[in-house]
C-alpha cells in the first residue's frame, strides 16, 4: 500500500492531493472529473491526504472483504490441479449464472473481464487440459497472484512464506 501511495504522489511531497489522483486517474483513462475525484476530496474536507490517512482510508475500504484464506480457498475449489490457476470459462460461467445474495446484483461478463483483467494466462504445456467448459484457448486465471496483489501480500505455495 506504501508503494501505492508513492505511485500517487507524483511531486514526492508526502502528500496526495487532487491534482496527484487527477494525473493518476488520466493516466489510467478513468474519469478524472472534478465529480469523480470528489469522493476522494469532499468540500469542507482536507484536500490533501498524508501517508497515514492513505492507508487507514484503504483498510476501511477493504475491511468488507473476505480473508485472504477465505478468497483463495473460494477460487480453490474450482482448481482441480492445486496450481493456482482456474479455468477461465469456468469461472465467468460460475459467476455469471450464480444468484446473488438477497440485496445485491449479479455480476456482468465485462465486470469480470476488468476484474481478470492482467491476471489471465494460457495454459503452459503439459497441464492436464480439462474437456468440456474451457476457457477460451487455454485461459487460465492466476487466483493466487490476485489475491496476493488485492491483500498486499502474496500466497506462495509450499515453500512455508505468506
Amino acid at each position: 500500500m506504501r508503494e501505492g501511495f508513492q505511485i500517487l504522489d507524483r511531486d514526492n511531497d508526502g502528500l496526495v492531493n487532487r491534482d496527484d489522483v487527477v494525473d493518476m486517474l488520466t493516466n489510467l483513462g478513468q474519469d478524472a472529473s472534478t465529480t469523480a475525484t470528489s469522493r476522494f476530496f469532499p468540500p469542507g474536507a482536507p484536500q490533501t491526504l498524508p501517508l497515514p490517512t492513505f492507508l487507514s482510508t484503504l483498510s476501511s475500504l477493504l475491511a468488507p472483504l473476505s480473508s485472504q484464506t477465505e478468497l483463495i480457498n473460494a477460487f480453490a475449489a474450482f482448481d482441480d490441479h492445486d496450481s493456482g490457476e482456474v479455468d477461465v470459462g469456468e469461472l465467468k460461467d460460475a459467476l455469471l449464472h450464480t444468484a446473488p445474495d438477497p440485496g445485491e446484483r449479479g455480476v456482468n461478463a465485462g465486470e469480470i473481464e476488468e476484474v481478470l483483467g492482467g491476471f489471465v494466462a494460457r495454459k503452459a504445456f503439459g497441464k492436464e487440459m480439462k474437456g468440456g467448459g474451457g476457457g477460451a484457448r487455454g485461459e487460465v486465471f492466476r487466483y493466487r497472484e490476485w489475491v496476493g496483489g488485492l491483500m498486499g501480500g502474496e500466497d506462495k505455495k509450499d515453500d512455508g512464506e505468506k
